[in-house]
């Protein structure tokens, strides 16, 4: 009985029996009642799809996925067009998918020959059909009439009319004046030989011996930090206790206002200053150092980090009106008499 009459109580099984071979360039199996060429236009998912199109639109596609996994080789060779004939039946078939199940077929089907695609490309030797420039000119050179030319000393008069018209039918440009990129001919530029250097001679007066260096010529210093350290500790317990702002700030120097505060956080680390803040301001004082058994009864270390800018350190001098350093400015030691300081 033909496709078109059968009928059964399960329609599932009834899809799934009535199968048809698809055709192909081979001339494998008959066409299905319902072609391809007379298909419908494509639309979105249609639930009521006509059954007899299901049936023959899912063989069809296991055909094509089978036959394209049987000449998978075939399909990988440079020449072979197989794969190209295979996306483009898939292509026509999909025009008729309007449910799920077809399209998972169509997609297994896409994966499929985008592997063998990914394999032809791997495969492919770039350098097979490598482009030939000298061949590519010579070509040129005999379409534009190049080669008719008796005397060879006579420059070849080139027909680039006719080149252009041949290349006006490749592009929608419209032809306009432009320059060329260099020179029609080349000349090879010959390189110079060049001789050797002449040695480069210093001059022995101008040359000086670096000063020796004796024992006696380095003064031993004692580290700065530390003995500015013990000055501002002796200046600190003249005046404790004090408002730390107006201890450490010097409204001359920007510089050793930050200096001070570094001297001055080493006290406070090795516990012979302290800051109290009962008052609200920050006031600095002499104490005496913590002991071993102080810090066995729970007393702590905190540490403070603090900012000191240049516009913070202004703004202070203006808030306390400090107009006097209580720490005199430092004044830099010159070096004189050729003498190395170490």
């Amino acid at each position: 009985m033909p496709p078109s009459h059968t009928r059964a109580t399960n329609d599932s099984n009834k899809e799934n029996a009535m199968d048809v071979d698809v055709p192909n360039e081979g001339g494998e199996e008959a066409v299905p009642t319902t072609k391809i060429e007379d298909g419908i236009e494509h639309e979105d998912f249609d639930p009521n799809q006509d059954k007899e199109e299901k049936r023959w639109l899912r063989k069809a596609y296991r055909n094509l996925i089978l036959q394209t996994e049987e000449n998978r080789q075939e399909y990988l060779r440079p020449e072979s067009d197989g794969l190209k004939r295979t996306l483009k039946k898939a292509n026509e078939l999909y025009q008729k998918v309007k449910q799920t199940h077809e399209a998972t077929l169509d997609s297994r089907l896409l994966v499929l020959s985008g592997d063998l695609g990914v394999q032809k490309a791997r495969l492919m030797r770039v350098d097979s059909n490598a482009f030939d420039a000298d061949d590519y000119i010579t070509k040129l050179v005999t379409f534009m009439g190049g080669r008719h030319i008796d005397d060879e000393d006579e420059t070849p008069k080139l027909d680039w009319k006719a080149l252009g018209k041949v290349a006006a039918g490749f592009t929608d440009r419209v032809p306009a004046m432009d320059f060329m990129l260099g020179p029609l001919s080349v000349e090879q530029k010959q390189r110079k030989a060049s001789g050797p250097r002449a040695r480069l001679e210093k001059c022995k007066e101008d040359l000086k011996r670096p000063q020796e260096i004796k024992e006696g010529d380095l003064i031993r210093e004692e580290n700065e930090t530390t003995r500015n350290v013990v000055m501002i500790y002796k200046i600190l317990k003249e005046n404790t206790p004090i408002n730390m702002f107006e201890f450490i700030l010097n409204p001359e120097s920007y510089g050793q206002s930050v200096e001070n505060l570094f001297y001055v956080a080493f006290l406070i680390r090795d516990g012979k200053a302290c800051i109290e803040d009962e008052t609200g301001e920050p006031i600095l004082s002499i104490c005496e150092p913590p002991t071993q058994e102080d810090y066995q009864n729970g007393l702590t270390k905190n540490q403070l980090v603090m900012e000191l800018d240049y516009h913070t350190w202004k703004d202070t001098i203006e808030c306390y009106g400090i107009e006097r350093s209580v720490i005199a400015t430092r004044r830099k030691k010159a070096v004189t008499n050729g003498r190395w300081y170490a």
